[in-house]
């Protein structure tokens, strides 16, 4: 298990045919490499209907310059926030073991995606936490105990 912090740029879309397609255009023509996306519809009483794109992708300087270009085409608002990359091996059901040792650390979860590493071997989850020192303290920790001998995660956990 590894953790990695990156930026995560979050894309307001119209909520219409093509919104999304042009935005994957253009990170494409810049030579942008998308690794994980989402997304999901938002709306209530203070938000248009919108789509909202959140995506990590490198080189991350060309795709904060794709974003800055998507505002001057009416889209957005865009925002860059930091986010926590886990690599999970094999094993999406590990996720699990993370969410209850953030729990018991008291760190708030305000979003988590799945997505599969650039090689395509192991599956990476996203999150967003409200304390992110914290997190990746308490990640590293569960990581360092899994790697280390009789684990304890052989049983139900480890195939999860």
């Amino acid at each position: 298990m590894e953790v990695v912090r990156v930026p995560e740029f979050n894309i307001y879309l119209a909520d219409r045919p093509g919104e999304l397609a042009g935005v994957l255009e253009a990170l494409a023509a810049a030579g942008v490499r998308v690794t994980a996306l989402s997304v999901v519809e938002q709306t209530g009483n203070d938000v248009d209907h919108k789509g909202l794109v959140r995506l990590l992708g490198e080189p991350v300087e060309a795709v904060r310059r794709v974003c800055e270009g998507v505002t001057d085409t009416g889209a957005g608002p865009v925002m860059e926030v930091e986010v926590l990359v886990v690599s999970l091996g094999e094993h999406a059901g590990r996720f699990r073991e993370v969410a209850v040792k953030l729990a018991d650390a008291k760190v708030n979860v305000r979003y988590v995606y799945q997505c599969p590493s650039p090689d395509g071997g192991t599956v990476r989850c996203v999150l967003r936490v409200e304390d992110t020192d914290k997190a990746e303290q308490v990640i590293g920790e569960l990581a360092r105990l899994s790697e280390g001998p009789n684990t304890g995660l052989g049983g139900a956990a480890g195939a999860a």
